[in-house]
C-alpha cells in the first residue's frame, strides 16, 4: 500500500493485495436435492454441492484520488481491477443416482441434471465516485456511485454482480440527535440457475432512514426504518419479459434502546 501527498488536501493512494477466500460451507456441502423425472428414461435435475472446490484467489489493483476540500468534506474517484483465480460459479453436471419408486422397490440407476457450484477464473473492473460535505454546523450530504464490469471465463455474467450501484442521503447531527435519510439503488444482477436457465433479480430500489436520540450520557434511544417506499423484490428468467417471482418483503422498523458503560 501506498500513499502520496499531492498537497495539504490532496492524496493519492494506490494499492495492489494478493487474497485468499474459502467457499462458502453452503457450496462445500455435499448434500443434492433430487427431483426424479416425470417419465421412465428421463433425465431428472437437482441441486447440490461441492465438496472439492477449491480456495478463491484474486490479484487486486486499487488507485484512488482523495480530496478533502473542506472541514468534514471530501470528494474521492478511484479505479480497480481484480483478476480472479477459482471464482465459485455455477454449472452443470450429470450425475447417477439409485433412484427408488413404487415401480422399481429395489431401486434403478437414474440420470440427474445437477446445479452445482463450479470453479472457474473471472475478472472484474470498474470505478467509484463518493461525495460527502456539510452545510453549516449540523446538516450534511453525501453520494456514491459504482460501475463494476465482471464476467467469467466462458463470458457468462458474475453471481450478485451489479453493473451500477448508487446512493445518496442527507443527515442532520447534533450533540443528543441524529437523524439520517438515503436512497439505494441497484440495477439487476445474475442470481443463478434453475431447472438449466438462468435467472436475475431486477432493479432495487429503497429509502431507509435512521434516527438516534441521546437519553442521557450512557442511554441511546434509535429507530430504524427501512424499504419506507415498499420496494417488491422480483426475479425474472433470462428476460424482463418472462417474470418468475415477486416477494413483497414491507416497511421494517428496529427501535432499540442502547446502554453504554
Amino acid at each position: 500500500n501506498f500513499r502520496l501527498s499531492l498537497n495539504d488536501d490532496m492524496d493519492l493512494r494506490l494499492s495492489a493485495t494478493r487474497t485468499m477466500t474459502r467457499a462458502d460451507y453452503s457450496a462445500l456441502s455435499g448434500a443434492v436435492s433430487l427431483s426424479p423425472p416425470a417419465a421412465a428414461g428421463g433425465v431428472g435435475s437437482g441441486t447440490g454441492g461441492n465438496p472439492n472446490l477449491e480456495p478463491i484467489l484474486s490479484t487486486n489493483l486499487d488507485v484512488s484520488w482523495e480530496w478533502y476540500f473542506a472541514d468534514r468534506a471530501l470528494f474521492a474517484a478511484s479505479v480497480f481491477y481484480m483478476d480472479i483465480d477459482n471464482y465459485v460459479s455455477l454449472g452443470q453436471e450429470l450425475k447417477t443416482y439409485i433412484t427408488y419408486d413404487a415401480q422399481n422397490p429395489q431401486g434403478v440407476p437414474v440420470d440427474y441434471l445437477l446445479t452445482v457450484p463450479v470453479n472457474e477464473a473471472a475478472k472484474v473492473k470498474g470505478f467509484e465516485l463518493a461525495w460527502q460535505q456539510p452545510f453549516g454546523d449540523n446538516f450534511g450530504a453525501f453520494a456514491n456511485f459504482t460501475y463494476s464490469d465482471g464476467e467469467t471465463s466462458d463470458n457468462s455474467p458474475m453471481l450478485g454482480t451489479s453493473e451500477t450501484t448508487y446512493n445518496v442521503g442527507g443527515y442532520y447531527e447534533t450533540d443528543r440527535l441524529s437523524a439520517r435519510i438515503n436512497y439505494n439503488y441497484r440495477s439487476s444482477f445474475y442470481s443463478g440457475l434453475d431447472r438449466d436457465s438462468a435467472f436475475f433479480q431486477d432493479d432495487v430500489n429503497t429509502i431507509d432512514a435512521a434516527f438516534g436520540y441521546g437519553l442521557t450520557d450512557q442511554l441511546t434511544l434509535t429507530l430504524d426504518a427501512r424499504n419506507l417506499g415498499d420496494e417488491k423484490v422480483k426475479y425474472f428468467a433470462e428476460s424482463r419479459e418472462r417474470p418468475r417471482s415477486i416477494y413483497e418483503n414491507g416497511r421494517q422498523y428496529y427501535l432499540t434502546l442502547r446502554y453504554n458503560n
